[in-house]
């Protein structure tokens, strides 16, 4: 309330200029907002879009690599040389034959290596050939047999498998291996023998790239199993617990607390993953960023529109602070007119008013005494014949609580609906309205009820379309509406109930029934309640029916069944002549 009174005390400049910045600045907030939602959605797809694009190359690029290895493999199980190996037993074969045939293999096996796209071949065979051993192009089968990445080998039961392994030496050596099982040509159900393409894992993570700084790109196996990574401390921080697929796209994910995006999908036919994490905050960057700049040039529009405010409002409150003190003047008696220079404006037109009403002032206080009575009777009639001044103070009240909480938007429609109201109600200076009219004039009236009530009560017409185009006076439905709310269903408990309005034409005759599930007639102890409603409003609308139609004309009241009241209106259905 303090915060109104001192509005209500600011003077008209202050309170121009806190307008002018509303309506300039609110505006410019609003476009802040939508321009910077649209800018970051494009700028997120964007960098959604280069993410993909970055994802798609490496994983299209590495389905390629990978599958031409697999190639290799199935060309490798076929080399006549190494069936012959694989078919024979080591005792079958002498010194000079095995020498032969594994020159013919390790022959074929260079030309092979001299593919950059792996390290190097291995084949593990029956170790009792002459040319096994432990770091030869020949090892021993045994010695690897029951090792895990062996075993995988084993359970894909011919099928390529890609596993990591380690070679033994000075330095130990990972490597990411594509393993494939030799088989016995004469037994195809007999496996004798494994073959491996080591591939170096620098070369592998030489494959991943980052659109990003901070995004994390590694391989990892479907079991969770590192191969390469671009970052071993990002990927400590930031991997997943075990790939998944991810449908194409990124998903977000959630670790340790943190928002991550991530991507992942099948490498080709492998059991590998190729999986990237991004950081929700290196995303956020280029957003951040955006936002600033338009922060800066939306707040350098900003002061451009405050310094323009001034001059403005100057333009404005000089005259009407001249107007001001002509007013003043006619406080104490002195009616003298406003001598500036005229202009066509909304001041300008209200300084010439202000001039033509001191001149009529002038010319009706010189014809004052020749009014007379019949002027005071003539006023008498004109304050009788306002309608419903209780409900429009009501709803100026409701409007003044609606500006105090600031629900502009619901002003708007109250202002909406009582501009219509009295447009409905003035109907060209006609009395007669149509039913139509006249439940259009509840409506209206209803809405703004409801804004008052907040929607606790609602209304509900079921009237015949035959009964429509029929006259009736004006203002008969909405006093008795506004009787069910108040000494009806306002004085439940609950404040909460529906008024409904049915019609219909019955032997020539128009009946309308207001009913609502208020209080009705009868207390609880079944005494007759003391009103019907208003009785100034219900007394108006018999005598008006009685005035308009006659004796036949009735206004009857009747308690309905559960609970609440039911008024009838029966008078002679009347349509305007065409």
């Amino acid at each position: 309330m303090k915060l109104i009174g001192y509005m209500n005390d600011m003077s008209l400049r202050k309170k121009i200029m806190i307008l002018f910045a509303v309506v300039g600045i609110v505006p410019l907030i609003v476009t802040f907002l939508i321009s910077y939602g649209e800018i970051r959605k494009l700028a997120v797809d964007g960098q959604s879009y280069a993410e993909n694009q970055n994802y798609e190359q490496m994983l299209a690029a590495l389905s390629k690599k990978f599958y031409h290895l697999e190639e290799l493999t199935a060309m490798i199980i076929v080399n006549e040389d190494l069936n012959t190996i694989l078919s024979s037993k080591p005792s079958e074969m002498s010194v000079p034959e095995q020498l032969s045939v594994f020159n013919n293999v390790v022959a074929f096996t260079q030309i092979m290596e001299s593919n950059s796209e792996f390290d190097r071949m291995i084949y593990f065979i029956n170790e009792d050939y002459v040319l096994t051993g432990d770091d030869t192009l020949f090892r021993r089968l045994g010695d690897v047999r029951d090792m895990p990445w062996a075993q995988s080998v084993y359970a894909n039961n011919g099928r390529s498998a890609w596993v990591m392994r380690e070679e033994q030496g000075s330095v130990p050596s990972r490597y990411l291996a594509l393993g494939r099982l030799l088989w016995n040509p004469a037994n195809l159900s007999e496996a004798v023998g494994i073959v491996t393409l080591n591939i170096d894992i620098n070369q592998i993570r030489h494959s991943l790239t980052k659109s990003n700084p901070q995004q994390l790109v590694y391989i990892a196996t479907a079991a969770g199993e590192l191969i390469a990574s671009t970052d071993e401390e990002e990927y400590d921080e930031m991997h997943l617990p075990r790939p998944f697929d991810s449908g194409g796209a990124f998903m977000k994910v959630t670790l340790d607390n943190s928002d991550y995006l991530a991507r992942s999908q099948k490498i080709g036919s492998t059991n590998l993953y190729l999986v990237t994490v991004i950081s929700n905050k290196a995303a956020a960057e280029a957003i951040v960023s955006i936002r600033t700049q338009m922060v800066a040039i939306y707040s350098i529009v900003a002061l451009i529109i405050l310094i323009f405010i001034f001059p403005a409002t100057r333009s404005v409150t000089r005259r009407i602070f001249l107007l001001m003190n002509r007013m003043s003047q006619v406080r104490q008696g002195r009616l003298n007119q406003l001598d500036i220079s005229q202009s066509k404006d909304e001041v300008g037109q209200l300084i010439s008013s202000y001039n033509y009403m001191i001149s009529s002032v002038q010319e009706l206080m010189a014809e004052q005494f020749k009014l007379g009575q019949e002027k005071n009777e003539a006023e008498l009639k004109a304050l009788q014949s306002q309608i419903n001044p209780h409900f429009l103070y009501n709803t100026l009240d409701m409007l003044n609580w609606m500006a105090q909480k600031g629900e502009r938007d619901n002003i708007q429609q109250v202002v909406f609906a009582l501009s219509g109201y009295y447009r409905l109600i003035l109907n060209k200076g006609e009395d007669f309205v149509t039913v139509r009219d006249e439940l259009r004039l509840s409506e209206i009236y209803m809405d703004i009820q409801m804004k008052r009530f907040r929607n606790r009560i609602q209304i509900e017409f079921d009237v015949d379309e035959e009964a429509m185009d029929c006259l009736i006076p004006k203002i008969t439905l909405q006093p008795l509406v506004e009787n069910a709310i108040i000494h009806g269903i306002s004085e439940k408990p609950e404040g909460k109930g529906i008024i409904q309005i049915t019609g219909g034409i019955a032997s020539g005759r128009l009946l309308l029934e207001v009913r609502d599930d208020g209080v009705g007639l009868q207390s609880e102890g079944g005494e007759e309640r003391k009103h019907k409603g208003s009785g100034y409003g219900v007394n108006n609308i018999q005598k008006r029916l009685e005035l308009y139609f006659g004796l036949p004309a009735s206004l009857r009241f009747g308690s309905r069944d559960g609970g609440g009241t039911c008024v009838t209106i029966d008078v002679p259905a009347v349509r305007r002549e065409p």
